[in-house]
């Protein structure tokens, strides 16, 4: 009987494996704790950086925007100022159409041709006269379309006007200023 231990060392063994099993739980768990927060700072530093750089984002946006609106502004004052120079160029070429007709009128117009009225309407010309033949209004009509800067010459009526002394054919007739350059002499009267 001398080999019988009557220490209780299963008790003690027993009691050992409990704390070491709850040592092992609460490093566990202060270990799981330790994870779930560096990854929660980890996500949160993330988000902020991501809401950082959105807010720098949207600070350009805005700047962007506005500058977008200055460019608007800036191609309307040009179109303004454009739409002004080709109107000044207009009046420029076209200021000087009737002197430059009445200056060629007498080379243009045929001999026994006789011009009762001119209407201008910007850069058309409508004509009312009588003429001795037809062919003086054709000839007439001939000579508009070499001027070089008159031209595309419709007749809108023509006919005999019998109730005069000498006999006189009425006619009406339309033409254009086609190009209002100074280098295009008048052609010569044939």
């Amino acid at each position: 009987m001398s080999n019988i231990n009557l220490l209780p060392w299963r008790e003690a063994a027993k009691e050992r494996q409990k704390q070491n099993f709850f040592i092992l739980i609460g490093v566990s768990c202060a270990i799981a704790t330790a994870g779930v927060f560096i990854v929660n700072q980890y996500f949160n530093h993330q988000i902020s950086a991501q809401n950082q750089r959105n807010q720098f984002l949207q600070h350009e946006i805005a700047i962007l925007d506005t500058e977008i609106g200055q460019i608007n502004e800036i191609k309307a004052q040009k179109q303004s100022l454009v739409n002004r120079m080709k109107l000044i160029d207009t009046l420029q070429q076209s200021r000087n159409v009737s002197v430059r007709l009445f200056n060629d009128l007498p080379v243009i117009v045929s001999n026994g041709v006789y011009l009762q009225s001119m209407n201008f309407d910007q850069l058309q010309i409508d004509v009312v006269g009588k003429a001795e033949a037809y062919n003086r209004v054709a000839s007439t009509m001939r000579l508009i379309d070499k001027s070089g800067w008159l031209g595309q010459t419709t007749i809108n009526s023509i006919f005999a006007n019998d109730t005069a002394a000498m006999k006189l054919s009425e006619f009406s007739m339309r033409f254009n200023v086609l190009n209002n350059n100074k280098s295009n002499p008048a052609p010569k009267k044939q």
